[in-house]
Formats: C-alpha cells, structure tokens, sequence
C-alpha cells in the first residue's frame, strides 16, 4: 500500500468516527441565530453564507426559529421526515390512529414485497406511532428519547422500504426520472438507491415519501444559485396541499449531500 492510500485510509476512518459520535439528531433544538452552529458553518462561504442569514432575518415573513441537525450518514433525510412526522402526530392523536392503520396495511404489503425479514422493522416503526395515539409518548422530549436509540434506527428502514414500494407501485410515475439517472428500470433504482442502508436521498424519495405518507415536505435549499434567499421547493402529498392549515408539514433544510430539520 502507497503512503498516499494509507493516508487516505486513515483520514477517513477518522471521518467515520467522527460522524459515528455524532448524535442521530441533535437535542434540544437548536435556536437560528448569528451565533449557531450553521452559521458558523458557512461563514467563509461568500455565496451561501447570506442564504442562511436570510433563513431568520426579521424582514423575512417565512422565516424559521430553530433547527435540529441530523447524523450526516446517508439516513439523514429520513430520520429528519420521520422525526418531523411523529412529532407532528403528538400534537393530533386522531390523526396519529391514522397513521397507525396506514402503517399496519403498509406491514402487509411489505411483508408481501420483501419477506418476513422486515417483520422487525414494521414491528418498531408501528409501534412508535401506537405509543403516540394510546399516549404513552406525549412531549417531543419523550420522542426524542424513543426515536434517538439504535433500536428505532429499525423504523427508518420501515420508512425506506415503504417509500421503495411505492415508487414500484406506481413505475410510471417515476420512470423517466429513473432513465434520467442513468437506471434502465424502476427496480434498479430502488435496489441502489432506497433499499440499499444509507444510501443518500434526493428528489424522488422526497417526492415519493411525501405520496406515501400524505405530507407536504418544503425544502430549503442552500445551493450555489444566484440570490441571497434560500430556494424553495414543495413537494404535496397524495392528497395534501400545503396551503391547507390541516396538512402536516415537514420542512427540512437542504445542502449538498445533507438534510436538516428545520423549524418555524
């Protein structure tokens, strides 16, 4: 082995530890100011740095109070949407008996897709919702403390091989995305993309996990674009609308590669 491979080798084991003692979500929720930590991030970077300024500038209507930053290991958008999904349950147990049901038929037709192996993962994923509608789990403190363990990590495949089905539900949709990333077929791109554990999330499964789950999911981009604002993207759900005061809405903020979660 070269010295330059070595070397490599090392920096990232280095780069895997360090991501490893990360948290899976940061806690508590951390207050958007010229102090925090995003801004701290891009204080050298002319060309995004006034993006995030703008995310709480007073003049901004559509500005946000806080964040919370999600473990940079490929399950970061999923653990942001699931976080904000469950988190939006608390305030609605009705709504949370919805879910519950959605999830067992979900359990069914996964079972059906992928075989009794993901028994486990249906199992953790279904019982964190019912935990929320029977309230057993009421504060987001009490979330943060069910859903930030190894054991729920269980549940986000749930949420992965959901997303996975229902984008090979409904192939038609989504085929000419999938040609336009070079996949010859739907099922290609869920076995790489979705199914494979920690591979990272862009459009489709954005898309596809507000469908699945009938959310309305905004996005923040931090991108290199001309501006000083954030650009925005909203994804409705199967039968949701952002605009309706009913709609659960999860906002997310997105840079290169990553997703954190942002709040009003």
């Amino acid at each position: 082995m070269t010295s330059t491979s070595h070397d490599r080798e090392v920096q990232m084991a280095i780069i895997q530890s360090e991501i490893e003692a990360s948290p899976l979500l940061t806690d508590p929720v951390e207050v958007l100011s010229e102090t925090c930590s995003l801004v701290k991030d891009f204080a050298n970077n002319s060309l995004i740095f006034p993006k995030v300024l703008s995310l709480f500038a007073p003049d901004n209507d559509d500005r946000y109070s806080g964040i919370r930053y999600a473990r940079r290991d490929g399950n970061c958008f999923f653990r942001c949407a699931v976080f904000g999904l469950l988190e939006a349950l608390l305030r609605d147990r009705a709504l949370a008996a919805k879910y519950v049901e959605q999830a067992k038929d979900l359990h069914t037709r996964l079972l059906k897709d992928y075989g009794e192996f993901v028994e486990d993962f249906c199992d953790a994923a279904i019982s964190a919702i019912a935990k929320i509608e029977a309230g057993i789990c009421t504060t987001s403190e009490e979330l943060y403390a069910m859903t930030n363990s190894r054991d729920f990590e269980y549940a986000l495949y749930f949420y992965r091989y959901a997303v996975s089905n229902y984008i090979r539900s409904h192939k038609d949709d989504f085929l000419p995305f999938v040609m336009g990333l070079n996949y010859e077929n739907v099922d290609d791109f869920c076995r790489a993309e979705i199914d494979a554990v920690s591979s990272e999330s862009d459009h489709m499964q954005v898309v596809a996990f507000a469908k699945c789950f009938n959310v309305c999911i905004v996005v923040e981009y931090l991108d290199g674009s001309v501006g000083t604002r954030t650009t925005r993207h909203s994804f409705a759900g199967a039968s949701s609308d952002a605009n309706d005061a009913t709609c659960v809405v999860l906002t997310l903020l997105y840079r290169p590669g990553h997703y954190d979660l942002l709040y009003k």
